[in-house]
């Protein structure tokens, strides 16, 4: 089961590259797009891969945001200050049981013309239903590996 759950990581990180690339194609206002259920098909991918009751822990904000409609609030704040934003998966690897360890490179551009981001964070991924069921990011490999101890 555990190269299993790599992979779900693997193509649910491929489908949310792809989704990001057919919204800088195609910007408009995301949650506008999901509550009139015209979404990109690239986004529509990304969320078949998602559980519906995801627990997403993230960096930034320093907040847990749960289920899809939440994330579609996330995404559409993170694309209303950038004019690019790209993820990229660098690394995933097996951490036991229903959980998936995973490396993710960030880079974006905002509208005001501060210098580029480039970033890394560092998930612990739990797989539900052979869906991702809660991503919780951190800024290094070692509170990750730590977060995954407990």
């Amino acid at each position: 089961m555990s190269a299993d759950n790599v992979e779900v990581v693997r193509r649910t990180l491929a489908a949310l590259e792809r989704a990001f690339e057919a919204y800088w194609r195609d910007p408009r206002p995301i949650i506008g797009a999901y509550e009139s259920g015209e979404l990109w098909p690239e986004w529509q991918e990304w969320f078949s891969h998602v559980h519906p009751e995801i627990e997403w822990k993230t960096v930034f904000l320093g907040e847990t945001f749960h289920g899809h409609d939440e994330c579609v609030r996330v995404w559409h704040d993170f694309l209303r200050w950038a004019d690019d934003y790209r993820v990229t998966l660098e690394h995933a690897e097996d951490l036991g049981g229903d959980r998936v360890y995973a490396e993710v490179s960030i880079i974006g551009q905002s509208k005001d013309s501060r210098p580029p981001m480039a970033t890394r964070f560092y998930d612990v991924i739990t797989i539900r239903d052979g869906q991702i069921a809660r991503l919780e990011e951190y800024t290094t490999r070692e509170e990750a590996l730590a977060a995954a101890d407990d």
